[in-house]
């Protein structure tokens, strides 16, 4: 039987000491998949782009990690399922995670304490500029795709991010029943990179705060990709006036869902019965789309579906 044996591995961001990989036992690590990803990194300069701008008032003669290192320590930790800082006092021993840090072998990473008192540093300022940097990478790793595509699809999102302890800002989210953080994200779709994003108290409604993110990253979108159409779609916690006036005035196409109410289940329920007595004959799932007109639907209704060449709202399938 034949067998194929790799050749070693090299990784242009490591130089401190070849990287062996042996079945002998030993100090050995689980997550060896970062290493694709911290060479993508390291081809990209995506961690070196992020700490540039961050401000460290910590006393530099004292410093034993600098604040690179330290996100690039969080980052790979999050990505690899560790979420939790206090993880860190354990996998600061880790030599992969040491790898992707840049650290030498045998060196300590930054302790939980360290983490957390380096997270709570940056300013205001900061995290706006870190935030900006998602666009601006985007932009550059991306700018190719989408003047090919033609397209920008912005997809707006909140999510859940449960709490457990006496976090700062943490509240009680009815919706979700469950004290959480409320963040906002803004993806594109066709991409799936991430923008922009926030972070909301728990009690945020769906739609906080959502119109200065747009305002912040819009224009960057259109200044660098004069003449592609931008697109922004979002489910019915987006459904504000406001949101429609800023879509209308930067000339954005849109489609947002509208929460259920009564004129619209009058109006969908004959086009249920047709699809629930199709489903019963195909035993295929159906769909099915229709216009509403705006004086039978209300103005807000219309609103978000007056858009030219915007597809409306879907009604209720069966």
């Amino acid at each position: 039987m034949i067998q194929s044996v790799l050749p070693q591995l090299s990784f242009s961001f490591y130089r401190h000491q070849p990287i062996r990989a042996d079945f002998s036992g030993g100090q050995i690590t689980s997550d060896a998949g970062l290493l694709p990803l911290r060479a993508f990194d390291q081809r990209h300069h995506l961690t070196r782009d992020w700490a540039a701008p961050l401000s460290d008032p910590r006393q530099h003669d004292r410093l034993r990690h600098d604040s690179l290192a330290l996100l690039r320590q969080r980052l790979y930790q999050i990505v690899a399922g560790y979420e939790d800082a206090n993880d860190a006092d354990r996998l600061r021993h880790d030599p992969l995670l040491q790898i992707v840090a840049d650290q030498k072998l045998g060196d300590a990473l930054g302790s939980q304490p360290t983490l957390s008192r380096w997270e709570n540093a940056p300013s205001a300022r900061d995290l706006m500029h870190a935030n900006d940097l998602l666009c601006e990478q985007f932009i550059r790793l991306c700018g190719d795709q989408v003047r090919q595509r033609g397209q920008i699809l912005l997809d707006l999102d909140s999510t859940d991010d449960p709490t457990h302890g006496q976090q700062q800002l943490s509240f009680f989210n009815g919706a979700y029943g469950q004290h959480m953080y409320h963040p906002m994200l803004v993806f594109e779709r066709h991409s799936g990179c991430l923008l922009a994003a926030r972070l909301r108290p728990g009690n945020a409604s769906s739609h906080a705060r959502i119109v200065p993110m747009l305002l912040r990253l819009v224009p960057r979108l259109q200044a660098a990709f004069p003449g592609v159409k931008i697109k922004l779609r979002g489910d019915a916690g987006f459904a504000l006036p406001l949101l429609y006036q800023f879509c209308e005035f930067v000339a954005l196409e849109y489609a947002l869902g509208i929460p259920a109410n009564c004129v619209f289940k009058h109006r969908a329920e004959p086009r249920q019965k047709r699809l629930k007595r199709r489903y019963r004959r195909t035993q295929l799932p159906q769909r099915s789309s229709a216009s509403a007109t705006a004086p039978a639907v209300g103005r807000a209704s219309a609103a978000s579906a007056t858009r030219p060449n915007t597809p409306p709202p879907e009604p209720p399938t069966a």
